[in-house]
């Protein structure tokens, strides 16, 4: 097991496949590293990159995050597993409210960041909205009705694969019912990144959305390619907040395209 440590305490498991140029997962509200299933991280490490997995505070295999961190700490826990495992410079993926998460990090820590690509994720452009969706999922205590929920198309096959990957999930660590409630409450504290920070980061940038998110409208990717200098928007057809298996894969090369554009460091 590797783990780094915070800068106010709490251990943040990390794990390293494939090799080549870094890629770090970052992943969203009450998320563990297994949000982003192993279908997506496949194609990428197949591709020459390697992969880096983070369980952010409160999820997954990491500590316990405390009473009173921000989205700003989140930010700062992503530098300390960088750091941790001895990488420079990085490409960053942020899924849901791993984006705002995302956009603070490039923002604040400009010389850590390769590229930032955006999947599903929450932009800081307060006119972007927020789908009846994105509370109302903290409501289901069933994580695979929640996530069927959140796809455009749920099928039987989309059900019968979640369950798997939750069940490798539910494997690897123990569930972590409160992460999500965690998270959301740091969301709710200071520290949020403003509009204007998009505009700073000059990194190559990359931000796919669904056209259906009932969670965070399309809008919220149309801001980062209005604001940020280097940024382009592909939307999936059909897709909802949670991609599908197909449509994580599709994700996936997308993000492989884009990161072969971007000359090595």
């Amino acid at each position: 097991m590797l783990a780094a440590r915070s800068v106010d305490g709490p251990e943040l498991w990390y794990r390293i496949d494939g090799a080549g140029p870094p890629v770090v997962l970052v992943p969203g509200r009450g998320d563990s590293s297994d949000v982003f299933p192993r279908c997506f991280t496949d194609v990428i490490t197949s591709a020459g990159f390697s992969v880096l997995r983070i369980d952010p505070r409160d999820t997954g295999l990491s500590s316990d995050g405390g009473d009173d961190y921000t989205m700003s700490t989140l930010a700062a826990d992503v530098v300390a597993v960088i750091e941790h495992a001895g990488i420079d410079r990085a490409h960053m993926v942020g899924f849901s409210m791993g984006g705002i998460i995302l956009v603070d990090l490039a923002s604040r820590r400009p010389e850590r960041v390769l590229s930032c690509s955006f999947v599903s994720a929450l932009s800081p452009d307060p006119d972007a909205g927020i789908g009846e969706q994105f509370f109302s999922s903290m409501e289901d205590a069933d994580a695979t009705t929640a996530m069927l929920a959140a796809m455009g198309s749920p099928t039987e096959d989309g059900r019968v694969w979640l369950n798997e990957e939750l069940l490798r999930s539910l494997e690897r660590a123990p569930a972590r019912p409160d992460a999500a409630a965690c998270h959301q409450a740091a969301a709710f504290r200071l520290g949020w990144p403003e509009l204007v920070a998009l505009g700073e980061i000059a990194v190559p940038a990359l931000a796919v959305h669904g056209t259906v998110d009932q969670s965070l409208p399309l809008a919220h990717a149309a801001a980062f390619e209005r604001v940020m200098p280097n940024c382009r928007a592909e939307y999936i057809d059909g897709m909802g907040h949670f991609p599908t298996r197909d449509e994580w894969e599709q994700i996936a090369r997308l993000l492989v395209i884009h990161l072969r554009r971007i000359p090595r460091a």
